[in-house]
């Protein structure tokens, strides 16, 4: 019986021990770290997929930052003039992987910011298209066959091709190595192109066949 108390009061000791090691040491510690606040990033109103991010969209709020996530933006210079890749709102937290230098890829935003579109045209044969040699980034001139004639106009020289794509649409070189030889065959090639280019190329594809001359490599 002596030793049972003796027990229970060992245990009751430590207990008591740990007690106090929480209420005078773990739990301030625990207050204080909530009571710490951090400023971060946040949004003025909800955008859409797609937005650049200006200056004044963004704003610095002040919060809790116990349980925080690390990667939370606090530097509102750190997303100016990036591209948001999901719609948020202004109660989301802003994280870098949200954002993205350009809308769809640096060729297509540079082309966009100048004006230019994108068009497709389609390419009759293997010979039409260098032999299935073409890729993203190249220079090329665009002539056509109608009549008896080949016509070579020099607004249609010195064209970037933006893409090569199979029949089934694919982009070429996201099915290299495909077991069927049909999926790697250039059947569409994707041009950057002026409003005028555009209109010339359109005809192009309706008054006969086109074929492709290629001037130049690019760098996709």
């Amino acid at each position: 019986m002596k030793k049972l108390l003796e027990n229970k009061l060992v245990v009751g000791g430590v207990c008591i021990v740990i007690a106090a090691i929480l209420a005078f040491l773990v739990l301030p510690g625990m207050y204080k770290q909530k009571e710490k606040t951090i400023y971060i990033c946040r949004l003025q109103a909800d955008i859409t997929a797609g937005t650049k991010i200006e200056a004044q969209m963004l704003k610095q709020v002040e919060v809790g930052s116990y349980g925080l996530p690390e990667s939370v933006v606090k530097n509102p210079d750190e997303l100016v003039g990036k591209y948001a890749k999901v719609s948020m709102t202004t109660d989301d937290y802003l994280y870098a992987s949200k954002f993205a230098d350009f809308v769809s890829d640096e060729r297509f935003d540079k082309a966009v910011s100048e004006g230019k579109r994108l068009i497709a045209v389609s390419v009759p044969s293997n010979a039409a298209s260098v032999a299935n040699q073409l890729k993203a980034g190249d220079k090329v001139t665009v002539a056509y066959y109608a009549d008896d004639t080949v016509i070579i106009d020099d607004t249609l020289k010195g064209i970037e091709i933006y893409s090569v794509e199979n029949e089934d649409a694919q982009n070429l070189e996201n099915v290299q190595g495909s077991e069927d030889k049909e999926d790697t065959i250039a059947a569409n090639v994707t041009l950057i192109a002026t409003e005028e280019q555009a209109a010339k190329l359109i005809n192009a594809e309706y008054s006969g066949k086109l074929h492709i001359i290629l001037e130049s490599r690019g760098v996709a």
